[in-house]
């Protein structure tokens, strides 16, 4: 923590809700295609996700919405140029740097209670050998007896294909066709897995702390100790939100990071930040004007990692209602609607044909429909469309300004 003499800064909570989404990709200018590696990179992980309802997936959207060029770019960073390395459980695009220290805590503590048997550690070898002749390989390739496993029986292969990948033998090369993903051989992808020596247990706090801060990019002490509880992997052993709590504590009190008070929310709570985002407070006054004014974000964005922090700031309870039955929710992959530093509503849509089918939309705050207009027919485009429809029960003011052909 800064020196007692150090006042802290204080910032409205707007002007908390700019900060967070200058620093998220989420405001001014979109991505240009020669800085968009770098900002990628600087956001530490992508949240993937194989539903495309509306054309794109939940890391396709979550390009679009900061970038200019298209979603192809996050494969290119993520596949081909090997900036990010996905991981899974959750599953991830992780910044490449990081993968050798945060794939620590994602080893399937069962192995190490209970000795592989013979004939999986023999299957392991026979699929670790076929991808080594054949290169990147998926589960489809082999054929082989069910087993318990994954949400219910996986093939065996399946399984060994998870463990190999959790005894960082293998990683995640690709996906095919179908969004099923591809393995190879660690050796050949990310030799520096085979390299990383485990660091001592106060480095090891120490980079998860940093990590889950790097990615959340403002949060409270609670926030940030949630964060570091999912980085770590709530199933492991020696860990514990109560652990995390007192390790984060101690890691703010050393002074890793800068404060700063929001007196206008409910106790004054004090948030937390990097020294290098310390930038972002110097555009938190300004606007956006043109196609960037409004934004559409995915359910599963940077944004929402903590659904604590955005209810608080953004004054919004969101809720991922995809795997709630269809009864009970009222939309299935709404994408938070983002205008002037506020959450300005929901919209819901789905990808027929040519068409950008709006399926549901609620407004809850101020929003310019020329801009809201340009939002939706942009990533309508981009998913593929050549013309966007709104449902009748619509108000009609808000018919008129988004249907029609894009372009």
């Amino acid at each position: 923590m800064k020196n007692a003499t150090t006042p802290i800064r204080e910032a409205s909570a707007g002007e908390a809700r700019r900060f967070l989404l200058d620093r998220l990709g989420l405001a001014g200018d979109y991505w240009s295609a020669a800085e968009a590696e770098a900002r990628a990179v600087a956001l530490g992980m992508w949240q993937m996700d194989s539903i495309r309802v509306s054309g794109l997936r939940n890391q396709e959207l979550a390009w679009a919405a900061r970038s200019a060029t298209p979603p192809q770019g996050f494969y290119d960073l993520l596949y081909g140029q090997g900036a990010l390395v996905e991981t899974h459980y959750p599953v991830f695009a992780t910044r490449r740097d990081w993968l050798p220290t945060l794939s620590l805590a994602i080893a399937d503590p069962a192995i190490r209670r209970k000795p592989l048997g013979r004939r999986i550690r023999r299957v392991m070898d026979e699929v670790e050998a076929h991808i080594r002749a054949n290169g990147p390989t998926g589960p489809g390739a082999f054929t082989s007896r069910r087993v318990v496993g994954g949400f219910n029986t996986v093939k065996e292969t399946t399984r060994a294909l998870e463990l190999l990948w959790s005894q960082r033998r293998l990683v995640i090369a690709g996906r095919d066709r179908n969004f099923q993903r591809l393995f190879d051989l660690a050796e050949r992808r990310t030799p520096e897995l085979a390299r990383h020596a485990v660091p001592a247990r106060v480095d090891y706090e120490r980079f998860l702390i940093l990590s889950a801060l790097s990615v959340l990019k403002l949060a409270t002490a609670e926030q940030l100790a949630q964060r570091v509880h999912h980085h770590y992997g709530p199933w492991r052993p020696g860990g514990g939100i109560k652990h995390w709590r007192a390790a984060v504590a101690r890691a703010l009190e050393a002074g890793f990071a800068e404060a700063v008070r929001v007196p206008d929310l409910p106790e004054a709570p004090l948030y937390w930040h990097l020294p290098e985002d310390a930038a972002g407070w110097a555009r938190t006054g300004r606007r956006t004007d043109g196609s960037a004014a409004v934004r559409l974000a995915p359910p599963l964005d940077h944004l929402l990692y903590s659904r604590a922090r955005f209810s608080e700031l953004f004054g919004v309870d969101f809720k991922f209602e995809a795997y709630t039955p269809k009864r009970h929710r009222k939309f299935y992959f709404a994408l938070p609607i983002l205008a002037d530093g506020a959450m300005a509503g929901q919209l819901d849509a789905k990808l027929d044909g040519k068409r950008w089918r709006i399926r549901g939309l609620e407004l809850a705050g101020p929003v310019d429909l020329d801009a809201l207009r340009a939002a939706v027919h942009r990533l309508a485009g981009i998913a593929g469309a050549e013309a966007v429809s709104v449902p009748a029960r619509v108000e009609k003011r808000l018919k008129d300004a988004l249907k029609g052909k894009i372009g």
